[in-house]
Protein backbone atom coordinates (compact mmCIF):
# COMPACT_ATOMS: atom_id res chain seq x y z
CA UNK A 1 0.00 0.00 0.00
CA UNK A 2 1.11 3.09 -0.80
CA UNK A 3 2.36 5.06 2.58
CA UNK A 4 -0.29 8.01 2.10
CA UNK A 5 -3.24 9.21 4.52
CA UNK A 6 -5.84 11.32 3.26
CA UNK A 7 -6.64 14.80 5.34
CA UNK A 8 -9.12 16.88 3.67
CA UNK A 9 -9.33 15.63 0.66
CA UNK A 10 -5.86 15.55 0.03
CA UNK A 11 -3.72 12.85 -0.80
CA UNK A 12 -0.14 13.38 1.75
CA UNK A 13 2.82 10.91 1.91
CA UNK A 14 3.68 9.90 5.80
CA UNK A 15 7.10 11.28 7.04
CA UNK A 16 9.81 9.14 5.35
CA UNK A 17 13.60 9.15 5.99
CA UNK A 18 15.93 7.80 3.91
CA UNK A 19 19.24 6.26 5.60
CA UNK A 20 21.92 5.49 3.13
CA UNK A 21 25.29 3.65 3.95
CA UNK A 22 28.27 2.80 1.97
CA UNK A 23 26.42 0.59 -0.71
CA UNK A 24 24.56 3.74 -2.14
CA UNK A 25 27.57 5.69 -2.37
CA UNK A 26 29.08 2.55 -4.13
CA UNK A 27 26.61 2.05 -6.59
CA UNK A 28 27.78 5.77 -7.59
CA UNK A 29 31.32 4.81 -8.05
CA UNK A 30 32.88 5.43 -4.45
CA UNK A 31 34.66 2.73 -3.09
CA UNK A 32 34.17 0.93 0.33
CA UNK A 33 36.33 1.07 3.41
CA UNK A 34 38.48 -1.97 2.03
CA UNK A 35 39.02 -0.48 -1.22
CA UNK A 36 40.19 3.56 -0.07
CA UNK A 37 43.84 2.83 0.28
CA UNK A 38 44.37 1.03 -3.26
CA UNK A 39 42.33 3.63 -5.13
CA UNK A 40 44.36 5.65 -3.52
CA UNK A 41 47.70 4.70 -4.48
CA UNK A 42 45.93 3.80 -8.01
CA UNK A 43 45.15 8.08 -8.07
CA UNK A 44 48.61 8.56 -7.64
CA UNK A 45 49.67 6.88 -10.32
CA UNK A 46 46.85 8.61 -12.86
CA UNK A 47 49.05 11.27 -14.89
CA UNK A 48 46.03 13.07 -16.17
CA UNK A 49 44.52 13.68 -12.15
CA UNK A 50 48.13 14.31 -11.33
CA UNK A 51 48.49 17.14 -14.01
CA UNK A 52 46.00 19.49 -11.94
CA UNK A 53 46.89 18.19 -7.88
CA UNK A 54 50.51 16.50 -7.86
CA UNK A 55 49.16 14.11 -5.45
CA UNK A 56 52.33 11.92 -6.43
CA UNK A 57 54.27 13.88 -4.96
CA UNK A 58 52.64 16.09 -2.06
CA UNK A 59 53.05 16.40 1.54
CA UNK A 60 49.90 14.22 1.94
CA UNK A 61 51.63 11.01 -0.03
CA UNK A 62 54.79 11.71 1.99
CA UNK A 63 52.83 11.23 5.58
CA UNK A 64 50.59 8.15 4.41
CA UNK A 65 53.66 6.11 2.91
CA UNK A 66 54.80 6.92 6.57
CA UNK A 67 52.15 5.72 8.04
CA UNK A 68 51.69 2.30 6.57
CA UNK A 69 55.63 2.04 6.52
CA UNK A 70 55.81 2.43 10.78
CA UNK A 71 51.95 1.01 11.61
CA UNK A 72 52.10 -1.59 9.48
CA UNK A 73 55.77 -2.68 8.28
CA UNK A 74 55.53 -1.56 4.52
CA UNK A 75 59.03 -1.95 2.87
CA UNK A 76 59.81 1.08 1.08
CA UNK A 77 59.03 0.19 -2.39
CA UNK A 78 55.93 -1.61 -1.63
CA UNK A 79 53.73 -2.40 -4.31
CA UNK A 80 49.91 -1.30 -3.63
CA UNK A 81 48.07 -3.55 -5.89
CA UNK A 82 49.57 -7.01 -3.68
CA UNK A 83 49.54 -5.13 -0.22
CA UNK A 84 47.24 -6.14 2.52
CA UNK A 85 45.80 -2.66 3.30
CA UNK A 86 43.61 -2.28 7.02
CA UNK A 87 40.10 -0.86 6.23
CA UNK A 88 40.23 3.01 6.56
CA UNK A 89 38.40 2.62 10.20
CA UNK A 90 41.51 0.68 11.54
CA UNK A 91 44.06 2.85 10.36
CA UNK A 92 41.93 6.07 11.48
CA UNK A 93 40.58 4.60 14.75
CA UNK A 94 44.03 3.86 16.40
CA UNK A 95 45.08 7.09 15.75
CA UNK A 96 42.04 8.71 17.35
CA UNK A 97 42.38 6.74 20.52
CA UNK A 98 45.71 7.46 20.66
CA UNK A 99 44.84 11.11 20.18
CA UNK A 100 42.03 11.15 22.75
CA UNK A 101 44.29 9.58 25.49
CA UNK A 102 47.12 11.91 24.95
CA UNK A 103 49.51 8.45 24.68
CA UNK A 104 52.08 7.82 21.74
CA UNK A 105 53.00 4.94 19.67
CA UNK A 106 57.11 3.93 19.87
CA UNK A 107 57.86 4.76 16.14
CA UNK A 108 59.09 7.99 14.31
CA UNK A 109 55.79 9.52 13.38
CA UNK A 110 56.05 12.04 15.57
CA UNK A 111 52.74 14.62 15.58
CA UNK A 112 49.56 11.73 15.33
CA UNK A 113 47.28 14.63 14.47
CA UNK A 114 49.36 15.30 11.28
CA UNK A 115 48.73 11.41 9.94
CA UNK A 116 45.05 11.46 11.17
CA UNK A 117 44.79 14.52 8.98
CA UNK A 118 46.94 13.03 5.68
CA UNK A 119 44.92 10.03 6.11
CA UNK A 120 41.30 12.16 5.86
CA UNK A 121 42.68 13.73 2.89
CA UNK A 122 44.10 10.68 1.19
CA UNK A 123 40.68 9.29 1.74
CA UNK A 124 39.12 12.58 0.08
CA UNK A 125 41.64 11.62 -2.84
CA UNK A 126 40.42 8.21 -3.04
CA UNK A 127 36.57 8.72 -3.05
CA UNK A 128 36.89 11.51 -6.02
CA UNK A 129 39.02 9.25 -8.22
CA UNK A 130 36.94 6.14 -8.14
CA UNK A 131 33.73 8.29 -8.99
CA UNK A 132 35.23 10.11 -11.46
CA UNK A 133 36.76 6.69 -13.10
CA UNK A 134 33.97 4.85 -12.42
CA UNK A 135 31.79 7.09 -14.08
CA UNK A 136 30.60 7.73 -18.15
CA UNK A 137 27.64 10.04 -17.17
CA UNK A 138 26.61 12.00 -14.59
CA UNK A 139 28.51 12.18 -11.37
CA UNK A 140 26.09 10.51 -8.82
CA UNK A 141 23.77 9.36 -11.57
CA UNK A 142 21.63 7.11 -9.40
CA UNK A 143 21.23 9.83 -6.61
CA UNK A 144 20.39 12.40 -8.81
CA UNK A 145 17.99 10.10 -10.13
CA UNK A 146 16.60 9.84 -6.52
CA UNK A 147 16.45 13.43 -6.23
CA UNK A 148 14.83 13.81 -9.29
CA UNK A 149 11.83 11.56 -8.92
CA UNK A 150 11.04 11.92 -5.44
CA UNK A 151 11.78 15.94 -5.77
CA UNK A 152 7.62 17.11 -5.29
CA UNK A 153 7.32 15.00 -1.67
CA UNK A 154 11.10 16.60 -0.57
CA UNK A 155 9.95 20.00 -1.37
CA UNK A 156 6.96 19.39 0.65
CA UNK A 157 8.98 18.42 3.82
CA UNK A 158 7.62 14.46 3.59
CA UNK A 159 11.33 13.33 3.58
CA UNK A 160 14.50 13.74 4.78
CA UNK A 161 18.36 11.76 4.42
CA UNK A 162 20.50 10.54 7.47
CA UNK A 163 23.85 9.17 5.52
CA UNK A 164 26.87 7.12 7.76
CA UNK A 165 28.99 8.38 4.36
CA UNK A 166 31.33 11.09 3.99
CA UNK A 167 31.74 11.77 -0.07
CA UNK A 168 29.01 14.65 -1.09
CA UNK A 169 27.67 12.45 -3.97
CA UNK A 170 24.31 13.36 -1.95
CA UNK A 171 24.98 16.35 -1.01
CA UNK A 172 25.62 17.78 -4.46
CA UNK A 173 22.58 15.93 -5.62
CA UNK A 174 20.71 17.63 -3.20
CA UNK A 175 22.27 20.73 -3.40
CA UNK A 176 21.26 21.14 -7.50
CA UNK A 177 17.41 21.55 -6.16
CA UNK A 178 17.39 22.60 -2.76
CA UNK A 179 18.97 24.25 0.17
CA UNK A 180 20.63 21.26 2.28
CA UNK A 181 20.09 21.46 6.28
CA UNK A 182 22.87 19.26 7.90
CA UNK A 183 21.20 19.70 11.22
CA UNK A 184 24.26 21.35 12.58
CA UNK A 185 22.06 23.24 15.34
CA UNK A 186 19.51 22.33 17.70
CA UNK A 187 15.97 21.89 16.19
CA UNK A 188 14.59 24.37 18.55
CA UNK A 189 17.33 27.02 17.34
CA UNK A 190 15.43 29.56 15.30
CA UNK A 191 17.93 31.59 14.97
CA UNK A 192 20.42 29.07 12.91
CA UNK A 193 17.92 26.89 11.77
CA UNK A 194 17.20 26.50 7.87
CA UNK A 195 14.25 25.57 5.97
CA UNK A 196 16.12 23.10 3.74
CA UNK A 197 15.93 19.60 2.90
CA UNK A 198 17.75 17.56 6.33
CA UNK A 199 20.76 15.37 5.42
CA UNK A 200 22.20 14.51 8.57
CA UNK A 201 25.54 13.02 7.95
CA UNK A 202 26.29 11.27 11.62
CA UNK A 203 29.86 10.07 10.74
CA UNK A 204 31.04 13.87 9.44
CA UNK A 205 31.65 14.96 5.75
CA UNK A 206 34.55 15.98 3.01
CA UNK A 207 32.61 19.17 2.69
CA UNK A 208 32.77 20.59 6.38
CA UNK A 209 35.43 23.09 8.34
CA UNK A 210 35.12 23.35 11.53
CA UNK A 211 37.12 25.50 13.33
CA UNK A 212 38.58 24.98 17.05
CA UNK A 213 39.53 28.52 17.60
CA UNK A 214 36.45 30.58 16.96
CA UNK A 215 34.71 27.28 16.57
CA UNK A 216 32.46 28.31 13.37
CA UNK A 217 31.75 25.48 10.99
CA UNK A 218 31.46 25.87 7.10
CA UNK A 219 29.73 23.42 4.92
CA UNK A 220 30.71 24.04 0.89
CA UNK A 221 29.43 22.11 -2.01
CA UNK A 222 31.64 22.79 -5.17
CA UNK A 223 32.24 21.20 -8.21
CA UNK A 224 35.40 19.63 -8.12
CA UNK A 225 34.40 17.47 -4.83
CA UNK A 226 36.13 16.57 -2.26
CA UNK A 227 39.53 17.31 -4.95
CA UNK A 228 39.89 21.09 -4.13
CA UNK A 229 40.68 20.23 -0.66
CA UNK A 230 43.27 17.81 -1.08
CA UNK A 231 46.81 19.26 -1.71
CA UNK A 232 48.28 20.38 1.84
CA UNK A 233 46.34 19.91 5.12
CA UNK A 234 48.05 22.99 6.59
CA UNK A 235 46.12 25.62 4.10
CA UNK A 236 42.94 24.38 5.39
CA UNK A 237 41.68 27.63 7.19
CA UNK A 238 38.82 28.86 8.76
CA UNK A 239 36.83 31.26 6.88
CA UNK A 240 36.33 33.78 9.67
CA UNK A 241 39.49 33.91 11.46
CA UNK A 242 41.97 32.27 9.41
CA UNK A 243 43.14 29.84 11.97
CA UNK A 244 43.89 26.54 10.90
CA UNK A 245 40.32 24.35 10.47
CA UNK A 246 39.75 20.73 10.71
CA UNK A 247 37.62 18.11 8.95
CA UNK A 248 35.11 16.05 11.10
CA UNK A 249 35.23 12.25 10.15
CA UNK A 250 34.18 9.89 12.46
CA UNK A 251 35.47 6.31 11.88
CA UNK A 252 32.69 3.80 11.94
CA UNK A 253 34.16 1.67 14.96
CA UNK A 254 33.10 1.38 18.38
CA UNK A 255 34.93 4.14 20.01
CA UNK A 256 33.47 7.64 18.64
CA UNK A 257 34.61 10.96 19.73
CA UNK A 258 31.17 12.91 19.84
CA UNK A 259 32.62 15.88 21.72
CA UNK A 260 31.92 17.86 18.29
CA UNK A 261 28.92 20.04 19.37
CA UNK A 262 27.73 20.36 15.89
CA UNK A 263 28.14 16.43 15.60
CA UNK A 264 26.38 16.02 18.92
CA UNK A 265 23.81 18.23 17.67
CA UNK A 266 23.28 15.97 14.39
CA UNK A 267 23.12 13.18 16.53
CA UNK A 268 20.28 14.67 18.37
CA UNK A 269 18.39 15.75 15.52
CA UNK A 270 18.94 12.16 13.91
CA UNK A 271 17.15 10.57 16.69
CA UNK A 272 14.62 12.80 16.69
CA UNK A 273 14.13 12.14 12.80
CA UNK A 274 13.73 8.61 13.56
CA UNK A 275 11.81 8.92 16.07
CA UNK A 276 8.80 10.94 14.51
CA UNK A 277 9.35 9.16 11.25
CA UNK A 278 6.57 7.25 9.37
CA UNK A 279 8.83 5.06 7.41
CA UNK A 280 12.42 4.53 7.75
CA UNK A 281 14.07 3.44 4.19
CA UNK A 282 17.58 1.60 4.91
CA UNK A 283 19.21 1.89 1.50
CA UNK A 284 23.24 0.07 1.33
CA UNK A 285 23.15 -0.39 4.81
CA UNK A 286 23.68 -3.38 6.48
CA UNK A 287 23.44 -2.79 10.36
CA UNK A 288 27.18 -4.26 10.97
CA UNK A 289 28.45 -4.96 14.43
CA UNK A 290 30.71 -2.36 14.52
CA UNK A 291 28.06 0.62 14.19
CA UNK A 292 27.03 0.55 18.28
CA UNK A 293 26.69 3.98 18.47
CA UNK A 294 24.28 3.59 15.67
CA UNK A 295 22.34 0.76 16.85
CA UNK A 296 21.97 3.06 19.86
CA UNK A 297 20.29 5.53 18.04
CA UNK A 298 17.95 3.27 16.00
CA UNK A 299 17.18 1.79 19.08
CA UNK A 300 16.43 4.62 20.86
CA UNK A 301 14.70 6.25 18.05
CA UNK A 302 12.21 2.78 18.41
CA UNK A 303 11.40 2.62 21.86
CA UNK A 304 10.89 6.45 22.33
CA UNK A 305 7.95 6.84 19.33
CA UNK A 306 4.80 7.44 20.98
CA UNK A 307 2.67 4.08 22.06
CA UNK A 308 1.04 4.06 19.28
CA UNK A 309 3.22 4.54 16.81
CA UNK A 310 4.78 1.06 15.00
CA UNK A 311 8.49 1.18 13.69
CA UNK A 312 8.11 0.46 10.28
CA UNK A 313 11.29 0.43 7.90
CA UNK A 314 12.80 -1.20 4.73
CA UNK A 315 15.46 -2.60 4.11
CA UNK A 316 17.19 -2.76 0.26
CA UNK A 317 20.93 -3.79 -0.06
CA UNK A 318 20.97 -5.78 -3.07
CA UNK A 319 24.11 -6.00 -5.28
CA UNK A 320 24.90 -7.82 -8.20
CA UNK A 321 25.93 -11.07 -7.05
CA UNK A 322 25.46 -10.95 -3.22
CA UNK A 323 25.89 -14.57 -1.79
CA UNK A 324 22.82 -16.12 -1.00
CA UNK A 325 24.31 -16.75 2.69
CA UNK A 326 25.10 -12.97 3.28
CA UNK A 327 21.40 -12.00 2.48
CA UNK A 328 20.37 -14.38 5.02
CA UNK A 329 22.69 -13.13 7.24
CA UNK A 330 21.80 -9.06 7.20
CA UNK A 331 17.99 -9.81 6.65
CA UNK A 332 18.14 -12.03 10.36
CA UNK A 333 20.75 -9.06 11.65
CA UNK A 334 17.92 -6.03 10.67
CA UNK A 335 14.94 -8.82 12.42
CA UNK A 336 17.00 -10.04 15.80
CA UNK A 337 17.66 -6.58 16.39
CA UNK A 338 14.14 -4.87 15.99
CA UNK A 339 11.39 -6.04 18.23
CA UNK A 340 8.42 -8.41 16.88
CA UNK A 341 6.18 -5.42 16.80
CA UNK A 342 8.04 -3.38 14.51
CA UNK A 343 7.36 -3.61 11.33
CA UNK A 344 10.52 -4.45 9.01
CA UNK A 345 10.35 -5.46 5.31
CA UNK A 346 13.34 -7.03 3.83
CA UNK A 347 13.63 -6.53 -0.09
CA UNK A 348 16.16 -9.51 -1.26
CA UNK A 349 16.34 -8.07 -4.85
CA UNK A 350 16.04 -4.53 -4.68
CA UNK A 351 19.26 -2.41 -5.57
CA UNK A 352 20.28 1.20 -4.65
CA UNK A 353 19.86 1.87 -8.12
CA UNK A 354 16.45 0.20 -8.51
CA UNK A 355 15.40 2.15 -6.01
CA UNK A 356 16.08 5.35 -7.07
CA UNK A 357 15.14 4.60 -10.71
CA UNK A 358 11.25 4.04 -8.56
CA UNK A 359 11.61 5.16 -5.25
CA UNK A 360 7.57 4.45 -4.91
CA UNK A 361 7.61 0.81 -5.32
CA UNK A 362 8.76 0.61 -1.86
CA UNK A 363 6.82 3.56 -0.78
CA UNK A 364 3.64 1.68 -2.31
Amino acid sequence: MYLKSIIRGETVMKKTVIFLGAGASKADGAPLQRELFKSYFKACEDEKLNENFDIKHSKVKELVDRYFKNFFDFSEDFDYRKAVFPTFEEALGILDLAIERNEKYRSELGNLYKYRTALIFSMAQAIQYKIEASQSGIQGESHTKLIHNLEGDIQKGNISFISTNYDIILDNALGNKFEVDYGFYPSGDLNNIKSGVKLLKIHGSLNWKYCPVCKHIDAKLEPQGSLSIVDNPGSVKCDHCHADAQYIIVPPTYYKDMSNVYLANIWNNAEKLLREAEHIIFSGYSLPSADMHIKYLLKRAELNRDKDSRFKATVINYFPNKIVGAIEKEQNRYSRFFKNTSDINYIKEMSFQDFAENPFKVLE
